[in-house]
């Protein structure tokens, strides 16, 4: 954990985002479910060779389970503004980085909690430890990029997960190497 904390990365492997959205999917849909909450993970956009990043797939899906059972928490019970709690996870692509954008429409935050959010042991709940965050931020890092939250109370909470996206010349060399 301290490891992905301060933004190093073991155990690089490539691998496709559809794949890593298939797991989160598969993993959330029932616990959603069984919340009474919606949740909905859109596909990863389509090319022509697939959406794929080279990194360590098992830090970042701990990283997104973490943005998304915090999505979960704000939405379970009906405390969204609306009543009805959706979180959603989508994927967006550049030449150079992916983003995973994990929102809900739960009560939100005020800014001077969303100030402090990826601050070590900062927490609003009392069974929180305050890491989740930090971890997935040291996570994003560890691969090229960051987080950023958008979030207004009342109207929901968006984090935004980025990280370098992998180029077809780096694919081929991590298979080679791999052989």
């Amino acid at each position: 954990m301290l490891l992905f904390a301060r933004g190093e990365v073991l155990g690089r492997e490539t691998f496709a985002v559809d794949e890593l959205l298939g797991e989160l999917r598969h993993t959330f849909e029932p616990l959603a479910r069984a919340r009474g909450v919606s949740f909905a993970a859109a596909p990863a956009p389509s090319l022509p060779d697939g959406l794929l990043i080279t990194g360590n797939r098992k830090a970042l899906t701990g990283a997104l389970t973490n943005l998304i059972e915090n999505a979960l928490q704000a939405v379970a019970g009906g405390e969204s503004e609306d009543g009805g709690g959706i979180v959603g996870v989508s994927v967006t692509a550049s030449a150079e980085r992916i983003a995973f954008n994990v929102r809900d429409n739960g009560r939100g935050m005020p800014p001077d909690v969303v100030d402090r959010l990826f601050e070590p042991f900062f927490t609003t709940r009392t069974e929180g430890t305050g890491l989740g965050l930090a971890i997935a931020r040291g996570v994003a890092r560890a691969h090229g990029g960051g987080i950023d939250v958008t979030s207004e109370p009342g109207n929901g909470t968006e984090f935004v997960l980025t990280v370098c996206r992998s180029s077809a010349e780096t694919n081929q060399a991590s298979t080679l190497e791999s052989n």
